[in-house]
């Protein structure tokens, strides 16, 4: 099933097939970690928003890719753990915008040369017209 990200609300069974969690898990991680708190309609069905969604993939990544128990995975995400240097995507994040800078810099270094470029070209060309005419 495609993530259709205008959508409001997703059901547990569209939230599963999205995220590849089984829905009785969903259930059970509602009751694991308090940021995961789906709101529900007048029948008391799970109503998920992208915010929801967000946090499954975020819980996911936590205890499927990186291998957390749900303990250590519940503190992370409420900020409790000194976990500072084993976090490859914190890492990834700041050379990414180490990068993004140092790209930011070149371009407006290129931007400079090429105005200045351009101005000494318009000035040669404003003294031809002049010569010509």
């Amino acid at each position: 099933m495609p993530f259709e990200s205008n959508k409001s609300y997703y059901s547990i069974g569209e939230v599963s097939k999205i995220t590849g969690v089984p829905a009785y898990l969903l259930r059970y991680w509602e009751r694991f970690f308090k940021e995961l708190n789906p709101g529900r309609d007048t029948r008391d069905n799970r109503r998920y928003t992208n915010k929801d969604i967000a946090m499954v993939l975020t819980i996911k990544g936590l205890v499927y890719e990186k291998g957390y128990k749900l303990e250590k995975a519940s503190q992370m995400l409420k900020g409790g753990t000194n976990d500072t240097g084993s976090d490859e995507s914190t890492e990834e994040i700041i050379k990414l915008r180490k990068q993004i800078d140092r790209e930011k810099k070149d371009h407006v270094i290129a931007h400079q040369r090429r105005r200045t470029l351009l101005q000494d070209i318009k000035g040669e060309i404003e003294e031809i017209l002049q010569r010509l005419g």
